[in-house]
């Protein structure tokens, strides 16, 4: 069977890129950020799971980072270097949403948003681009939302405000950094069950196109793709994973 060929007795899609190479997921503690790790590691890649809470999860180097911290950042980066190598594959899956209606948004929660966000995005990115330019081949997958394209619904101003932050972000180190084998894309899911929309599944799986929730295995396979060699092609784009929203 050929590397890009659907076996359809086991219904898994077979893809090049992964074998050897090392990855690194941040907010592995998470139902997207784990599932992943678990995905990457069927792949057979390397993976470090990085979270404030390391996540068990079998064959994943675990690593404890608070993204917001460029020292915690640092410390994570080297640990994984000395134990399982280079980075080639970043994902940044760390991120918070606290509800709050505009006029409730205070500078804690705002500061706070804006740090995970956007400042752990950075941070992660900027430790390890540079290795992935020298060695000339990286693949950068930032997890964003739909709600920083049409600025989402209710109760998320900061959050929308973050996550178009990443998109333009990741767009903008595409451009400097694609022509020296490093791709840099955004995956972007909404209505993903997930802690954030905990109580609320039912009523807004009825207002899905598709009509169901999407889980992490479908934000999984889109990023799987664009980490993988098969995408070398594809880079500053915005992968919406929505389930036909808008």
């Amino acid at each position: 069977m050929s590397p890009t060929t659907l076996d359809h007795d086991s219904t898994q899609l077979s893809l090049q890129g992964f074998e050897g190479r090392v990855a690194v997921v941040t907010g592995a503690g998470g139902g997207i950020g784990r599932r992943i790790t678990e995905t990457f590691l069927a792949l057979g890649a390397r993976v470090a799971a990085a979270d404030l809470t390391p996540p068990d999860i079998p064959g994943a180097l675990s690593v404890k980072v608070d993204v917001t911290s460029p020292a915690s950042v640092a410390a994570g980066a080297s640990r994984v270097e000395d134990e399982l190598g280079a980075c080639a594959i970043l994902v940044t899956s760390a991120g918070i949403f606290t509800p709050r209606p505009f006029a409730e948004i205070d500078d804690a929660v705002w500061q706070a948003t804006l740090d995970v966000n956007v400042s752990g995005t950075f941070n992660c990115v900027r430790r390890v681009l540079p290795g992935m330019c020298e060695r000339g081949y990286g693949r950068i997958v930032t997890i964003s939302s739909s709600a920083g394209i049409d600025g989402g619904a209710w109760a998320c101003a900061h959050y929308a405000t973050s996550k178009g932050a990443v998109n333009t972000f990741t767009k903008a180190i595409s451009r400097e950094h694609c022509a020296r084998g490093v791709t840099a894309n955004v995956v972007a899911p909404r209505n993903v069950r997930t802690a954030m929309i905990a109580g609320l599944e039912d009523d807004l799986a009825a207002k899905v196109p598709v009509g169901r929730l999407g889980e992490a295995d479908d934000v999984a396979a889109v990023v799987a793709f664009l980490s993988s060699a098969h995408a070398s092609y594809i880079t500053g784009e915005i992968v919406v994973v929505n389930g036909g929203w808008w």
